[in-house]
């Protein structure tokens, strides 16, 4: 915390309150009217703030767009790493990626969602803001799989593969629930549905391969002992 901060915790405090809300309220108007179609008046009236309030804190969308990234790349960051998290990494991952499809889909149908999805894809390039966090979901997912194998993220390639197909594979399928045409399509069961594969052509034989390892490595140790 810095000096300034310390000086005016109550300022700090309600600083960061109202920056809270005002993602909360951009993040529900985004998924449910679309980002092009949701304004910064709108998002804050939904805070219940003056618009000029919500431009001392975010001077555009793109702003608010990436704090809504980066808040739930946080809140992954925290379950992932929750000492008390029993479930396997995949295990994990695989009802992470099911809540998360339902509840951006459930209010509407998911129009607002494929509306802001359409425009990231439609995109001529990536905001390198973006990027980054993906990348981060993939760390966090190898850096997880690492200490359910008993390895090293970089020096066992392993768990950097796994993290890779899974995140792809789930941006993969929300790209293709965005273009598809059928009626009812779940967005929730193709993002299952990309785990379950991965875990039948990669993860189960990974984890079976490094049980065994692990246990072999274990007697050569206690043999030397």
């Amino acid at each position: 915390m810095t000096d300034r901060a310390s000086a005016y915790p109550l300022r700090t405090a309600r600083k960061h309150s109202t920056r809270a809300a005002l993602v909360d309220a951009a993040a529900e108007l985004f998924v449910r009217k679309g980002i092009d179609v949701a304004t910064l008046d709108e998002v804050a009236a939904h805070a219940g703030m003056h618009v000029q309030t919500l431009y001392r804190h975010f001077p555009n969308k793109a702003a608010l767009a990436q704090a809504i990234e980066l808040r739930y790349l946080e809140r992954f960051r925290e379950r992932i790493e929750d000492p008390a998290r029993t479930e396997d990494t995949l295990t994990f991952w695989r009802n992470w990626v099911e809540t998360a499809a339902r509840e951006v889909t459930e209010r509407d149908g998911g129009r607002g969602y494929r509306a802001a999805i359409q425009q990231r894809f439609s995109a001529t390039a990536v905001p390198g803001n973006l990027l980054a966090s993906w990348f981060e979901y993939e760390e966090l997912l190898a850096k997880s799989l690492a200490r359910d194998l008993g390895v090293h993220p970089d020096e066992d390639p392993r768990p950097r593969l796994i993290a890779c197909a899974l995140w792809a594979g789930n941006v993969n399928a929300a790209r293709r629930w965005v273009m598809s045409e059928k009626p009812g399509q779940s967005l929730s069961a193709a993002c299952v549905a990309v785990v379950d594969g991965v875990v039948s052509l990669m993860g189960g034989q990974a984890l079976r391969t490094a049980k065994k390892t692990t246990s072999s490595r274990a007697s050569v140790a206690r043999r030397r002992r």
